[in-house]
């Protein structure tokens, strides 16, 4: 199987993530990876638009299987830690300059992957893509569960653009709208300076937990912070990375990079924890890689292991 994926990405010229079998009419499937090729709400530092085949290249020979971090962690070899049963579905169709319709055209795509059972997975594009994949999900399985990771909150009222809807609205619209559960909501990672407190105080409002780099690596939060994790699994829930929860040593190529985010470790425990969730999770994406910005190349490769480790 492996030589065919590779003798048909040789012959083709095309890269499908990790190497998936390349699927682009919607069926049954464990999952799908789907590109997501705009950046139409983006404020800063444009460029996400050309994350989906940054990713792709970036996962060329990667494999499927992650190396676990423990080898004597109890798990053997050939278990089912592996992105199995997952297929490439290339890229929505996305008009670059047009948000409604970006948005319109990611939830008739999404929702007709969902509908034959499918796990979706979207390689960004700008975090408003995610409202999209949000409204399919949450026609199929009701309001949804969010572990969000990412430097900023995304929840401003958009007043200051005159706008509703770009990559720093995207989880009020989505809590207004009734596709989140609040009370399962959990953003990690925040860090990003405020011109005030007014999205802190609508989410604290509404019930999301939000957690801090300081705050995700103080012992005393440990049991509180397994407990908002296990929360979120408790029902149908999405899984949503902006690329800058990272650190920027990291990940530098990114619309809006903050200092003191994440290493990969901290973040890959944040993902590995979905594994206890009581329903697996129904969709998630990997978002804002813009890799005509510096350090594009390394910060892609970084974002392909992130996205690895969540698949598996």
């Amino acid at each position: 199987m492996l030589a065919e994926t590779l003798m048909q990405s040789l012959r083709t010229g095309l890269t499908p993530f990790l190497g998936l079998p390349l699927e682009l009419e919607p069926r049954a499937a464990a999952g799908v990876v789907l590109g997501v090729p705009c950046d139409a709400g983006v404020l800063h530092r444009p460029g996400a638009r050309l994350g989906p085949w940054a990713l792709r290249a970036a996962s060329m020979g990667l494999g499927t299987h992650p190396m676990p971090g423990r080898l004597r962690e109890g798990r053997e070899p050939g278990s089912p830690a592996a992105a199995q049963g997952w297929v490439d579905g290339g890229n929505i169709p996305t008009l670059p300059f047009s948000l409604t319709e970006a948005l319109a055209t990611i939830q008739a795509t999404v929702g007709a992957w969902a509908r034959f059972g499918c796990r979706t997975f979207l390689l960004g594009g700008d975090h408003a893509m995610t409202l999209g994949a949000l409204r399919a999900l949450a026609l199929q399985h009701g309001p949804l569960g969010l572990l969000h990771l990412d430097a900023h909150p995304d929840a401003a009222d958009g007043a200051a653009w005159g706008t509703d809807i770009h990559h720093g609205t995207w989880v009020r619209q989505a809590l207004q709208e009734g596709l989140l559960d609040p009370g399962r909501v959990v953003q990690a990672g925040l860090r990003a300076p405020r011109f005030d407190d007014a999205e802190l105080t609508f989410l604290a409002a509404a019930g999301v937990r939000m957690w801090t780099p300081a705050d995700l690596r103080d012992p005393l939060l440990t049991l509180r912070l397994k407990e908002d994790l296990a929360r979120v699994g408790e029902g149908p829930a999405y899984v949503s990375i902006d690329l800058d929860a990272l650190d920027p040593v990291l990940a530098p190529a990114v619309a809006e990079p903050v200092p003191g985010g994440l290493s990969l470790p901290e973040a890959l425990r944040l993902v590995h924890g979905t594994r206890g969730w009581a329903h697996p999770w129904v969709g998630a994406d990997l978002m804002e890689l813009a890799p005509g910005l510096e350090g594009g190349e390394a910060s892609a490769r970084v974002a392909v292991h992130l996205a690895l480790h969540l698949l598996t």
